[in-house]
């Protein structure tokens, strides 16, 4: 709750005494709870949010996009992209210990460890060793090249931990408060309402934070949440409902930081024999009308995608596959029939009921693949249990709104490479393709941009053609801020998931 009518007026009193001026406390307002405090686990925005405001990496990605050396003062890579080597700068935990190598070590081998459920393990199977030769430098050599694992550690899931804070409960890190190295240090978490975090004293940036607290209040109903910025109840607000942007918009306290860097799509679990055919992915490709998807699940704001997610400038992307698909009901009834269902079939849609532009999504892929005989039957639980869903295969379809997670183009991989051994929520289940695969290797093993592009491209026929992932839609992602916050910054495109980075910068009038 806000503060007191009389601790405002004590807290005036003492300004007007010449006492320091506080930052004073951020209401922001989230969408879900989180649902585990370990760090290396990718739930969804809202944790990230939180997360980012306790912990940092090595790097991170700045408020402008571009990769931001935060507990690694400098690092150099080796010419053939094998050996990254950092050199931590001076800084501290919130309990007080140093940021060491061992620290580091301590992060990256509990992320690789076997049985781990991080959610970018993936990537770090790359690595072959971790050396510390000293307490401020830490050498990874990886076993094959890559020139975009820097960017896999500028990950919130890729933030460091304390080594102590591992070897006592990392096993189960929900037993205890978390430790960071960030801006803000953990307060307290009243389940159901809220959670606080304090500014951290001793943050090696000089001068941030600024604010002196941050309270997470949670709004899983869309129009509490609304309503909660409208009324002055908190100062920030996540995922702003299509439907209520005009109104936000016109309202002269508020403004919306915007961005269209997450889309929509649809996730096969390839185990399904119609699903594992190509000819049915390609049927369901020509048959849904995007167009349908902008306006019933979100009230016409967004823009339809008919070929893949890549956004122009970032490699792979080629105007002329911009339109790849589009809407065609007879032939995909062809391709239904050639793959041996001409009569459809049955599944089940793992979509959540916690966001109604998820529900919307499913609802409206419901009637668009009827007209070609599929079936559907939805599945709509709430972000968490739809979050365990996808990761453990139990789906049929699932509808997936998400963002590239990195700007290299190596961010395809974690939805197209193949494997049986992977942590999956943006892959299709079980899906693997020998040539997808080795495309994506050489892209991320090329330094040469010029080389890397005509890979990438090659890439992107391969996709359309087997089609294992089905993009919808380019969607608005929208924070709702009172004109009393100062220098919130939602991140643009894909990296509008990790804004939370900006409350080290964000101040109150």
């Amino acid at each position: 709750m806000r503060m007191s009518c009389l601790a405002a007026v004590a807290a005036l009193a003492a300004g007007l005494a010449g006492a320091a001026q506080a930052g004073g406390n951020l209401y922001f307002g989230l969408s879900g709870e989180p649902s585990t405090m370990d760090a290396a686990i990718q739930t969804g925005t809202t944790f990230r949010t939180v997360k980012l405001a306790i912990h940092r990496g090595l790097v991170n990605y700045g408020i402008d996009g571009k990769l931001s050396n935060e507990l690694a003062e400098s690092y150099e890579v080796s010419p053939d992209a094998k050996v990254f080597t950092f050199h931590l700068r001076d800084a501290k935990f919130h309990d007080g210990s140093p940021v060491t190598a061992a620290d580091v070590k301590a992060t990256f081998d509990r992320i690789m460890a076997p049985g781990s459920t991080a959610s970018f393990r993936n990537q770090f199977e790359l690595v072959d060793k971790i050396e510390t030769p000293d307490p401020k430098t830490v050498v990874i050599s990886l076993k094959k090249a890559a020139v975009s694992f820097i960017h896999y550690l500028a990950l919130p899931e890729s933030v460091i931990l304390p080594a102590s804070w591992i070897a006592a409960h990392g096993a189960d890190p929900n037993t205890a408060a978390p430790i960071g190295a960030g801006p803000f240090k953990f307060d307290h978490w009243t389940r159901g309402r809220e959670l606080v975090v304090e500014k951290f004293d001793d943050y090696y940036k000089p001068g941030l934070p600024k604010l002196d607290s941050v309270t997470y209040q949670f709004y899983a109903d869309e129009n509490t949440r609304v309503n909660a910025i409208k009324s002055g109840e908190v100062d920030i607000i996540d995922y702003v409902p299509a439907r209520e942007l005009k109104a936000l918009e016109a309202d002269p306290d508020i403004r919306l930081e915007s961005t269209f860097g997450p889309f929509m799509g649809l996730q096969y679990n390839v185990s399904n024999p119609a699903l594992a055919n190509p000819d049915v992915r390609r049927a369901i490709a020509y048959a849904v009308d995007r167009s349908v998807i902008v306006n019933t699940a979100f009230d016409g704001v967004g823009t339809p995608i008919y070929g893949l997610a890549i956004p122009e400038g970032y490699g792979g992307y080629d105007e002329t596959k911009k339109d790849f698909y589009k809407v065609d009901i007879p032939y995909a009834k062809e391709l239904m029939a050639k793959a041996g269902y001409p009569d459809g079939f049955e599944a089940r849609i793992v979509a959540s009921s916690q966001y109604s532009f998820h529900q919307n999504t499913a609802i409206a892929l419901q009637s668009e693949l009827a007209k070609i005989g599929i079936k559907l039957t939805l599945d709509l639980p709430d972000w968490t249990t739809r979050m365990s869903k996808l990761s453990k295969g139990d789906y049929d379809m699932a509808v997936m709104g998400t963002v590239g997670e990195i700007t290299d183009p190596d961010w395809l991989t974690n939805h197209y490479y193949g494997g049986e051994n992977l942590v999956r929520t943006a892959n299709s289940a079980h899906y693997q393709d020998a040539e997808i695969d080795r495309l994506l290797d050489e892209g991320r093993a090329t330094a040469d941009p010029t080389k890397r592009d005509e890979i990438y491209k090659q890439f992107v026929d391969r996709a359309l053609d087997q089609a294992p992932i089905l993009f919808l839609m380019w969607r608005d992602q929208s924070y709702a801020v009172r004109e009393t916050v100062k220098d919130f910054t939602n991140m643009p495109a894909f990296l509008s998931f990790q804004s939370g980075f900006s409350l080290e910068n964000t101040d109150l009038d």
